[in-house]
């Protein structure tokens, strides 16, 4: 074999390796290539979702805010952390809220305990009634889960009719996913027009004075039943005067409350002292 085809033989060997790496090289190439289009392509949709949450931040903010304050604003809210400053600080919020003043002693109660998701804490003093029973309305109805778990009131004596002594045992719940007290706005409360005051005198020794009635009313005790007709009776008055009334009608310290015409009576409720009772008259024969 002569050189020059030996050296033939020898650069087509030479030929075939490096087309066969090159070949192998630029597969490689190629693969990691699109690899890397790939991870490209995805990079660029996560640039332009981050860049679509970066130009909406002022507008997330704001929904968050809004969203911070309609949870605060919900009829009924479990609060974030509680300790006897943040729920002392909130009942005299609460106060402010129902413009009323009520001075009290606070406590923390050594029932509860650091594994419990509630505080509680005792509560007393001396009030008027009507105050007492808006603030407890409050306490119960208000947005932060407060329960009251006892209430004591006792009368604060005769003098002091409209004020009583109150203890309060109340406790406040928690979570982590509540939010802060402070953060908490005030609930609109339906006023109380009118209750019963518990420890205010009903009874009374004398009779209630002349300014407490319109004196053009009839006293069925200076008058006389001098007829009935018609589900009407006619009284005279110790003037004189002919009064006609029927049921319901008013008279003073009370009103009609029924007529029999059989028996030629009627009768009335009177509550002169504090306790309503019944009084009769009878027709008396007029000459």
């Amino acid at each position: 074999m002569t050189n020059t085809r030996r050296n033939t033989i020898v650069l087509s060997a030479l030929l075939v390796l490096l087309s066969g790496s090159a070949i192998g090289i630029f597969r490689n190439l190629n693969s990691k290539a699109k690899i890397l289009i790939e991870d490209n392509t995805k990079t660029a949709k996560k640039i332009q979702v981050l860049e679509r949450q970066i130009s909406n931040i002022d507008s997330l903010k704001m929904e968050y805010e809004l969203r911070k304050a309609m949870v605060a604003e919900q009829s009924k809210v479990i609060v974030f952390m509680d300790n006897p400053t943040t729920t002392y600080k909130y009942l005299l919020t609460m106060l402010s809220w129902m413009k009323r003043n009520i001075i009290f002693d606070f406590a923390l109660s050594d029932k509860g305990k650091k594994e419990t998701t509630w505080n509680e804490y005792v509560v007393s003093g001396r009030s008027n009634f009507r105050n007492l029973v808006e603030f407890t309305k409050n306490i119960e109805h208000q947005r932060a889960v407060l329960t009251i778990e006892e209430l004591a009131i006792g009368s604060d004596g005769v003098a002091n009719s409209d004020t009583v002594s109150f203890s309060i045992v109340l406790r406040t719940h928690f979570n982590e996913s509540g939010i802060p007290m402070e953060e908490l706005k005030p609930k609109k409360m339906p006023s109380t027009d009118s209750f019963y005051q518990l420890f205010k005198s009903r009874v009374y020794e004398a009779g209630r004075g002349e300014d407490d009635i319109d004196p053009r009313l009839v006293r069925i005790d200076q008058a006389i039943l001098i007829g009935i007709a018609d589900n009407r009776i006619f009284l005279r008055d110790n003037q004189g005067v002919i009064k006609i009334l029927a049921l319901k009608d008013k008279v003073a310290y009370g009103y009609l409350y029924a007529i029999d015409n059989v028996k030629g009576k009627a009768v009335f409720i009177i509550d002169k002292y504090g306790v309503p009772e019944e009084q009769t008259l009878f027709i008396t024969n007029v000459k």
